[in-house]
């Protein structure tokens, strides 16, 4: 059961490690698309929380 709990947090820490480096290899390199690319990373972040947020809103009114 640990071995599960460990593979799956490697899994985690190994996507993250990939995210984060990709972005800090092309911020270093100069790269001004990847401010571009973050910015807008960080509004459909934003657009799928609002719409989540609405849909739980309104399950819990049907629901209700």
């Amino acid at each position: 059961m640990a071995s599960i709990a460990m593979m799956f947090g490697g899994a985690v820490m190994n996507a993250a490690a990939f995210t984060g480096g990709n972005y800090l290899a092309k911020y270093l390199s100069g790269d001004s698309s990847a401010m571009a690319e973050k910015t807008r990373h960080d509004k459909a972040l934003e657009a799928h929380e609002a719409a989540q947020a609405r849909y739980g809103h309104d399950r819990t009114r049907l629901l209700d």
